[in-house]
């Protein structure tokens, strides 16, 4: 059915994104599908932004994730999921990172009454819906 399996998540709500991934994680398994988990950092794409924010503090930035990314696989994980980290615009990197690694299916998570999430809930997860060229699967609730 599935064998690769893109899963944006956004570790700063480690409750949510391990909700996610244990979904994902279940499908996978009946699936003998691949997890690769991503996670989006804002660009500082507008010049006059780059300019005041110092190069130190772009790395700085790009180590914290990547830890932090690093402490939630090895927290919630199986240790074989893969993951990437990317700078741009949420939806546009996911998409991108999907057809890059060749994932047959996106899970998103997705809920309407709630404004945890900004980075991976409403309007991203909808772009991605709309203009993913593999399947998407917009979770909603995944917490109850």
């Amino acid at each position: 059915m599935f064998s690769k399996i893109l899963v944006p998540l956004d570790v700063d709500y480690s409750k949510t994104a391990a909700a996610v991934y244990r979904k994902a994680a279940e499908l996978a398994r009946c699936c003998g599908a691949e997890i690769r988990l991503i996670t989006v950092v804002p660009g500082f794409g507008m010049p006059i932004v780059a300019a005041h924010i110092p190069e130190e503090v772009r790395k700085e930035s790009g180590k914290l994730v990547r830890e932090a990314m690093k402490q939630f696989i090895e927290e919630h994980c199986n240790k074989s999921v893969s993951y990437e980290i990317r700078t741009g615009k949420n939806w546009e990197e996911i998409i991108e990172a999907a057809e890059d690694w060749g994932a047959d299916l996106i899970v998103v998570y997705h809920n309407r009454r709630s404004s945890i999430n900004e980075a991976f809930s409403r309007s991203c997860a909808e772009r991605v819906t709309d203009n993913a060229a593999c399947s998407v699967l917009r979770l909603r609730n995944v917490m109850g």
